[in-house]
């Protein structure tokens, strides 16, 4: 199935770039087809499946907009023929074609798409010389697929838990850590998932938006629950209205991160 990203805006405005692969990263990373120094290194990825086109938020740092509203963290969107796709100070639009055509014709097409919708500011550049066939990338779409299937984790319980670059991710999905009941089955949950020896565990609490002091509790006596196992923890993502309830934790050595890039870069 092949798909077309027309540049919206910037010198390139109106150029058509196909798309026939099952897998097209959009990024600063080497490997991605299509590059740009300011985008996250592995920003996002169009895919194809079951013919049907969706975008995927690769959790780089930086949103992925659709239509103007940013997607979820790390989440697959789909998409439809007129969907704009904002990327940084990039934007495309989504258009489909069934007929072949010379570059000429193509060109024409991608501008009466831009001409038919309202008309944007133009204000940043793609580079062509950027733009490469999906000859590696492509080979390696597989693999990546399976990596971001790792890092979007899979629900378990109260749990999502993956695996980024060596370390066991994982994000707690309950809002509030009040209940005394609620915060000895998360204690469970994770004794039973992580119940393996040398283990890199990074416990994200983004979603959390109320906690107790025997939540903090909770996270120093999994701490230590660990330890025999030769396994290391931090925790990443706290909000900063919390941020009071970790003076707890002062006789503790448990890394705390703002943000869960910085805790996968860390050594800890």
């Amino acid at each position: 199935m092949k798909f077309y990203l027309i540049v919206a805006k910037g010198s390139k405005q109106g150029l058509p770039i196909p798309i026939s692969i099952d897998l097209f990263l959009v990024g600063s990373d080497k490997i991605c087809q299509l590059r740009k120094r300011s985008l996250g290194k592995r920003h996002c990825a169009f895919v194809t499946r079951d013919k049907k086109v969706f975008v995927r938020d690769m959790d780089s740092g930086q949103p992925t907009l659709v239509n103007g509203a940013a997607i979820p963290t790390g989440a697959e969107w789909p998409l439809h023929a007129g969907d704009r796709v904002n990327l940084g100070n990039l934007e495309f639009m989504i258009q489909y074609r069934e007929t072949t055509a010379n570059q000429k014709d193509l060109e024409e097409w991608a501008v009466n798409c831009l001409e038919a919708q309202a008309n944007h500011e133009v204000d940043d550049d793609v580079g062509v010389d950027r733009f490469r066939a999906g000859v590696n990338a492509a080979g390696a779409a597989q693999s990546i697929l399976d990596q971001l299937d790792a890092m979007k984790g899979h629900v378990k319980g109260r749990l999502r838990i993956g695996r980024e670059r060596g370390i066991t991710t994982v994000r707690v999905n309950d809002v509030k850590l009040v209940d005394e009941s609620e915060i000895a089955l998360v204690k469970k949950e994770l004794c039973d998932n992580l119940n393996k020896p040398n283990l890199r565990v990074l416990i994200d609490m983004k979603n959390v938006r109320k906690m107790s002091s025997g939540a903090v509790m909770m996270l120093a006596d999994f701490h230590r629950w660990l330890k025999p196992w030769g396994s290391a923890m931090a925790v990443c993502r706290i909000r900063s209205e919390l941020q009071s309830a970790l003076t707890m934790l002062n006789g503790v050595k448990i890394p705390i991160y703002k943000e869960k890039k910085d805790a996968v870069d860390s050594e800890w």
